[in-house]
């Protein structure tokens, strides 16, 4: 049911007790001398105006009490949203730096190990050496999938040379594996704005570009990232198939944008037709910026691990 929807008024029980007079000096006629007629006509009719007002002042509250729990509410998933968004990067980093400081530092050893004890053998125990040779390669090959692993959870380039580095870092990576061809505009603006900003818009291009991959059939894509009159832009356009966009058939990668935008205070615009590509446009104001990265999910990103 829609909030805005129609809401009766005192002044329209007005109309209302003047059109019960109307009717009942209609149904009465002359059957009754004209004074007492006139009377019963007066106090029916304000009879039936007191019995408006008081339903209509009674429905009236009960709206405001149903809009104002309505609003609440949506606040309340606002907020709760923005904990999940924070909390869902804090365990990325956290996996990440594990991955990278413990596993990786387990399996470098253990290369160490392995090229040690290949140097301590002879050169004619060829089969020990070769099973070495394969121990060592499948240790640096599950290395690179670690390190690959943790920078795909949390990029440490992201927070140490900011969010241009990351993302160039990151398309070079999907447009590697996926054979589709990324070409990412970027005035480098958005190492500007808070970390939270800039984990979200990571997050936001990250997401955008796995949906492409999965479901759009693009042989291209184009990235935009730029700073236009007072906010931030972001325009991803591919050349795919295309689809028809309803709001019951969002899957859980666009909701997760849209919050994400949301978070930011920003506009997300969605347009796509089958066989014309689809296109994505968020703009984040860029005015109370620091109010915005001091909110949920910045205070959250700003907690220590």
């Amino acid at each position: 049911m829609s909030l805005r929807r129609w809401r009766p008024r005192r002044v329209n029980t007005l109309f209302v007790g003047f059109a019960c007079m109307l009717a009942l000096i209609t149904a009465m006629g002359l059957q009754v001398h004209p004074f007492t007629y006139l009377w019963v006509s007066l106090y029916t009719g304000i009879a039936v105006a007191i019995l408006s007002i008081s339903l209509t002042s009674r429905l009236e509250k009960s709206y405001q009490h149903e809009h104002q729990a309505a609003l609440a509410a949506k606040q309340d998933l606002q907020r709760l949203s923005a904990r999940l968004v924070a909390g869902q990067e804090q365990e990325r980093q956290t996996l990440s730096r594990e991955l990278h400081d413990q596993v990786g530092q387990a399996l470098t050893a253990i290369k160490i190990d392995i090229a040690r004890t290949e140097q301590g053998l002879a050169p004619n125990q060829t089969d020990l050496l070769e099973r070495l040779r394969r121990a060592r390669k499948g240790a640096e090959e599950t290395l690179e999938i670690i390190r690959r692993l943790s920078m795909l959870l949390r990029p440490s380039m992201l927070d140490d040379l900011g969010l241009s580095a990351a993302l160039s870092w990151y398309i070079k990576q999907f447009a590697d594996s996926t054979a589709i061809r990324v070409s990412l505009n970027d005035d480098g603006s958005a190492d500007q704005l808070p970390d939270a900003h800039k984990t979200s818009l990571y997050r936001i291009v990250q997401e955008s570009l796995t949906n492409c991959a999965r479901h759009s059939e693009a042989r291209s894509v184009v990235v935009k990232l730029a700073s236009e009159e007072g906010r931030y832009i972001v325009c991803i356009v591919d050349d795919g198939k295309g689809f028809v966009p309803t709001h019951e058939g969002r899957g859980i990668g666009l909701i997760g944008i849209e919050e994400r935008v949301a978070e930011m205070k920003g506009d997300f615009q969605l347009s796509s037709l089958p066989g014309t590509g689809t296109k994505l446009y968020i703009s984040i104001p860029l005015d109370g910026i620091g109010e915005i990265g001091g909110g949920e999910a910045g205070e959250a990103l700003a907690q220590p691990t």
